[in-house]
């Protein structure tokens, strides 16, 4: 490989690099937003908490005709795919994050740390079951993540035959 080549490959790394941390920053402020000034915040009131897992999400599915197809989805479907950025982010601006069980930690410890913040500021209530989704969303993305770098190195070892 030539030194031009090099270099332009390093200065394609260095740009890319600076998107995903610009999406990254974007991300984080939205759901920033998202946790804790959004529309679907109730500010002030009773505390709510839950600490007993799938109750939440067994309530709902029990209650589908009271609560609504809307709502229902809004916070099951909502918890999991506001998450998946972070799962598929986080390991191209973090190279050290590319394994499973680092996604999964960071991304649980996120969700704990929402959650107990939202009861402290009373902006929603503590749940479990949103821990639960949370997580699995950010699971969801690193896999969406690997699926895709996995297919991005087939195509490219494609294109050089």
């Amino acid at each position: 490989m030539s030194e031009r080549t090099i270099e332009k490959i390093q200065l394609q790394t260095k740009l890319w690099g600076r998107v995903y941390r610009l999406l990254f920053m974007i991300y984080s402020t939205v759901l920033f937003w998202e946790l804790f000034l959004g529309r679907y915040r109730s500010h002030g009131g009773v505390r709510r908490y839950n600490l007993i897992p799938l109750k939440t999400m067994t309530l709902y599915i029990e209650n589908y005709k009271r609560f609504g197809a809307s709502i229902i989805l809004i916070n099951l479907a909502g918890n999991v795919l506001a998450f998946m950025p972070l799962g598929f982010l986080l390991p191209l601006v973090y190279k050290q994050a590319d394994r499973l069980m680092v996604i999964t930690g960071i991304t649980l410890l996120t969700s704990i740390s929402a959650e107990v913040c939202q009861l402290i500021f009373n902006v929603g209530g503590l749940d479990i079951d949103d821990v639960l989704l949370n997580t699995l969303g950010g699971v969801l993305g690193y896999l969406c993540y690997r699926f895709s770098a996995r297919c991005l190195k087939e195509v490219k070892t494609w294109q050089r035959r």
